[in-house]
């Protein structure tokens, strides 16, 4: 692409976001983006098909790296099972719990974007995250069963409830745009009572 087309669609992508924080996805417009980018709606449309599209672009990146994430760790516990047991899950979740929120801090405006994502392909990422701490757990406590540790299968419906509540704590860090320091600080809370709920109803 050139530096000059590049520049262009930066700009365009910069102004979407401030399009988009302001007035939702289905109120804004495309033709105050393009003007807030100094481009008109015809060059929009050469480096975006569409609304949908320029949505895309800002938060799939972000969405797709949030997957990776919970396969990461997920694979890294199932991993350390069969030599430390369950240890490792224990002692690691408040770091990684600390690492994702600090990530979402990163890109707390597309966070933004993706918890308020009425009418778009993206308006079920809080079922999405919900369904893939479901996924894994399930994945783990089977694995951890297998070999032997006393662990409570709990069934899909009972963890996407729990899971439900856990993950509600994000959408209000983001909806309620908490400050970082603020947010680490209540992570650390949230985390510590967690690691206690979980300990009680999964070890059997």
């Amino acid at each position: 692409m050139p530096p000059d087309a590049a520049a262009t669609r930066k700009a365009i992508l910069e102004q979407a976001k401030k399009e988009f924080l302001s007035h939702g996805f289905a109120d804004a417009s495309l033709r105050v983006i393009a003007a807030g980018a100094g481009v008109t709606t015809g060059a929009l449309y050469r480096h975006f098909r569409d609304k949908n599209a320029l949505f895309e672009a800002l938060v799939a990146p972000v969405r797709d790296e949030v997957i990776r994430l919970f396969g990461q760790h997920t694979d890294e516990y199932i991993r350390l099972l069969d030599s430390q047991g369950m240890r490792p899950m224990w002692e690691r979740s408040e770091w990684n719990m600390q690492t994702f929120i600090q990530y979402i801090y990163r890109h707390f405006d597309e966070f933004r974007l993706l918890f308020l994502s009425d009418q778009t392909v993206y308006e079920d990422f809080l079922h999405m995250l919900i369904q893939l701490e479901v996924d894994s757990t399930l994945r783990y406590l089977a694995e951890a069963k297998r070999l032997g540790n006393p662990v409570r299968i709990l069934d899909e419906q009972e963890l996407h409830m729990i899971a439900g509540a856990q993950f509600s704590f994000l959408f209000e860090l983001v909806s309620h745009q908490i400050p970082e320091e603020d947010g680490l600080r209540y992570t650390a809370t949230m985390e510590r009572f967690l690691l206690a709920g979980w300990k009680e109803i999964i070890l059997a």
